[in-house]
């Protein structure tokens, strides 16, 4: 079960406390963060990218495939490492995590401005009626009530084809264009998302510019199709365990989020985007030290599945 009884009848705001005690008791956990095996992460993703890329150049129909589906999986692996740069846990130099996040956001249309400073008030707003995510989903947290079997069908492809990202990411380019601030940021903020975008245009004038030099579908294969076809679903499949169904509106990190506790290539491809709880609880921890804390918590989570295969099955029986 997702929950027990017991914790259940304990009134929110106690609950809210004893998370918060429990975080002062577990500052010992903290580490600095550790470059060199964030540079391993990123050295492993271009690698597994490239071979993708070579590949999906192939004449070979079914290399091509391979190689999309890699490519695919590889910028859906790399908007879970721009989550760490976000919380500059991936390097000791700010700067370091605000030029590799914003590559690493490149492939998927992903603002590092924007995303960084949606997710830091996503943090701060968790279990509020104020809380908003970077990436829409529509119906976000499964909230919504008896619908139609059509329309639950077109909310999970509304989902799984993260339409609401693409067009927010088209009218952000309007603005940016236009060079015009956006909603709920300052000038500065603002400057930075503009940057964000207008680099995306750059480099997908680039895969253009080769396309058109090369007289083959370069954009389409290496670009176009994983994106569309694989990294798009996988990485709302990564996010959706997050929050789905559970208490959002309870300020408690062990109400409001779910963790999934699965294998070690899955924790490496969502870069411990399945210790969700944990993150909440201590989003200054370095990725690699959430384990350890799940160690020390892991009796107090809610929400909790042995593995994403889990999870799903549960969420299909409902």
């Amino acid at each position: 079960m997702d929950a027990s009884a017991g914790e259940t009848a304990v009134p929110r705001s106690s609950r809210h406390q004893e998370a918060a005690d429990l975080k002062a008791t577990l500052k010992h956990l903290r580490t600095e963060p550790r470059g060199w095996v964030f540079s391993l992460k990123l050295a492993l993703c271009a690698t597994l990218t490239g071979a993708g890329v070579a590949l999906a150049l192939q004449s070979v129909l079914w290399c091509r495939i391979v190689g999309v589906v890699l490519i695919g999986a590889m910028f859906a692996h790399a908007a879970e490492l721009q989550h760490e740069t976000l919380h500059n846990l991936a390097y000791r130099n700010r700067r370091a995590n605000t030029v590799s996040g914003i590559v690493l956001g490149l492939p998927m249309l992903i603002s590092f401005a924007a995303y960084r400073a949606t997710h830091m008030r996503h943090h701060r707003d968790l279990g509020t009626p104020l809380n908003r995510e970077f990436f829409d989903y529509g119906d976000q947290y499964g909230a919504k009530g008896d619908r139609s079997r059509l329309a639950v069908g077109f909310d999970w492809a509304v989902r799984f084809s993260m339409a609401h990202h693409y067009a927010f990411f088209v009218a952000n380019l309007g603005r940016s264009l236009l060079g015009r601030d956006f909603p709920d940021e300052n000038a500065v903020v603002s400057g930075r998302i503009r940057r964000d975008h207008l680099l995306a245009v750059v480099v997908i004038a680039g895969l253009g510019a080769l396309t058109w030099w090369t007289g083959s579908a370069v954009i389409l294969w290496v670009w176009l199709l994983p994106l569309l076809l694989v990294a798009a679903p996988a990485h709302a499949v990564i996010e959706l365990p997050e929050h789905y169904r559970c208490e959002t509106l309870d300020k408690d990190p062990f109400a409001n989020t779910r963790t999934i506790r699965s294998n070690r290539i899955t924790m490496w491809f969502t870069n411990g985007n399945n210790y969700h709880v944990e993150h909440h609880l201590m989003p200054n921890l370095p990725i690699e030290r959430l384990p350890v804390l799940h160690a020390e918590v892991r009796d107090r989570i809610r929400y909790f599945h042995s593995g994403y295969l889990d999870f799903f099955a549960k969420l299909l029986r409902k």
